[in-house]
C-alpha cells in the first residue's frame, strides 16, 4: 500500500536525476545516484536545495517546504456503522424508554381534564378552572417535549463525538503503518448524492472535497478494518 502513496517523491526523484551530474553517481557506476546530502537546482530568480529533512523530502527550513504523503478518508462510512453499535443502541433505548413514560403520563393527564370537560356544561362554573388547569398541563406537556429533544439531541451528540475519536485513533494506526502524514475527510466525487433539495446538493458538493484522486489514496476501506467493521 505504501507504494501507492508516494508518487510526487517518486516524481521528484526522476526529475533530479536528469539534472545530476555524472560525478553523483556510485563508484561502482551501476548507474545509481547518490546518497548525497543535498542538490542545488539553479533557476532564474534564486537556487533551491533539496535535501532529506527528517524522511522527507525538503527544500527549504519550514515545515511547509516539505513533502508530506496524504490520504484520504470517508469518515461517514466509519461512523453510521459506530453509532450502530449496541451498547450505542442500548442507551439510546432506554432513554427513549425513560422519556416516554414521562411523555405517557402527561399526554394522559390532558386526556384526563378532556373528558372532564366533556361531561360539564357551557355554562357550568367550574369550567373557568378547568381551562386552566388545561393551559397548565398542555405547558407542562410541551416543557417534556422540549426536554426529550434536547436530552435526544445531546446523546446523540455525545456519542457522535466517542465514534469520531474512535475514528481518529484508527486514523492515526493506520497513517503509522501506511507512513501517511495527513489524512482528509472527503465523500468521493463519483458517489451518489442523497436528497432532492437545492440545499443537500449544495451541502453534498461542499462535502466533495476532492474532485479527483490517484487509485490507493483513499485509505477508508483499512480504517474500517482497523475498527473490525464492515468493507463495502
Amino acid at each position: 500500500m505504501q507504494h501507492k502513496l508516494t508518487p510526487i517523491i517518486i516524481a521528484t526523484a526522476l526529475l533530479l536525476s536528469m539534472v545530476l551530474s555524472a560525478t553523483l553517481q556510485s563508484s561502482e557506476e551501476d548507474g545509481k545516484l547518490g546518497p548525497v546530502d543535498s542538490i542545488t537546482l539553479a533557476g532564474s530568480t534564486g537556487d533551491i536545495t533539496v535535501k532529506n529533512t527528517d524522511e522527507r523530502v525538503s527544500w527549504g527550513e519550514e515545515k511547509t517546504s516539505r513533502l508530506w504523503s496524504i490520504g484520504f478518508m470517508e469518515t461517514g462510512k466509519a461512523l453510521e456503522q459506530l453509532m450502530k453499535a449496541d451498547h450505542f443502541v442500548e442507551v439510546r433505548d432506554d432513554l427513549d424508554e425513560e422519556l416516554e413514560e414521562e411523555l405517557d403520563a402527561a399526554r394522559g393527564k390532558l386526556d384526563d381534564i378532556r373528558e372532564r370537560g366533556r361531561d360539564l356544561e357551557q355554562d357550568d362554573p367550574e369550567i373557568p378552572a378547568l381551562r386552566q388547569e388545561w393551559d397548565n398541563a398542555y405547558r407542562k406537556f410541551e416543557q417534556v417535549q422540549q426536554a426529550a429533544i434536547k436530552l435526544r439531541g445531546e446523546l446523540a451528540a455525545e456519542q457522535m463525538e466517542e465514534s469520531y475519536n474512535e475514528v481518529l485513533e484508527a486514523v492515526n494506526v493506520v497513517s503509522d503503518r501506511l507512513n501517511i502524514d495527513m489524512v482528509l475527510r472527503f465523500i468521493p466525487p463519483d458517489s451518489e448524492f442523497e436528497g432532492n433539495s437545492p440545499d443537500a446538493a449544495i451541502m453534498q458538493i461542499r462535502l466533495r472535497t476532492a474532485l479527483r484522486l490517484p487509485e490507493g489514496i483513499d485509505i477508508t476501506d483499512e480504517v474500517l478494518s482497523e475498527l473490525g467493521l464492515e468493507v463495502e
